[in-house]
Parts: structure tokens; sequence; C-alpha cells
């Protein structure tokens, strides 16, 4: 795995906001907040977008874009499999950065 914070291209600022567009394709824009420009812009997987902290309701609305129709139980146990996968992502993840940056991250 490869972790990388990302800075501007232009003005090399960390200072970045994401914007997630909704549309046929789920897609987050990243911009430099302090000078504007576009650092860079993801498309999410199908199933790829996870709202920390807004529950299922979240998980389906994602879905409900996709076009994707499952059952009720099949979409809650996809909800809690990827709920858990991604909390322990994210603490591996934090172990990582902290071990390649410090207490300090870029």
């Amino acid at each position: 795995m490869e972790i990388k914070i990302q800075k501007c291209q232009v003005c090399k600022s960390r200072d970045l906001r994401n914007i997630l567009v909704r549309d046929e394709i789920q897609k987050v824009y990243v911009q430099c907040r302090a000078c504007g420009e576009l650092v860079a812009r993801y498309m999410l997987s199908k199933g790829g977008y996870f709202h920390a902290g807004r529950g299922f309701e979240s998980f389906l609305r994602s879905h409900e874009r996709e076009g994707d129709m499952d059952s009720a139980r099949t979409l809650s146990t996809a909800f809690e499999d990827m709920e858990e996968n991604i909390e322990k992502e994210f603490t591996n993840l934090k172990g990582m950065m902290k071990d390649i940056f410090g207490d300090t991250l870029p």
C-alpha cells in the first residue's frame, strides 16, 4: 500500500477541499483552498462512497445512484461488512501515517 498526503501542484498548499459530484458516475474533485486550482479528480468505484457516521441511509443513496436492486438483507449485510472494513482500514492507515510522518502530518 502506498500512502500520499495530497498537496496543490501550483502553490504547494495542503489546504484542500473535496467536492463530491453525484451523478451517474460519482466523482470527487479536489480543489486547493489557497489558490483555487484543481488538484485532482477521482471517480468512485461502484459502492465506493462511504460517509462515516451517516449510517445505512447514506449507503442506500449511494447504491440507488448506481441503479442496483438488491434485497434488504443483502444490502444490510453489505453495509455492515463495509462499515467494519472501512473502520479497520482507517485504523491501520492512521498507524501507517504515524510511522511514515511521525506526530506531525504534512
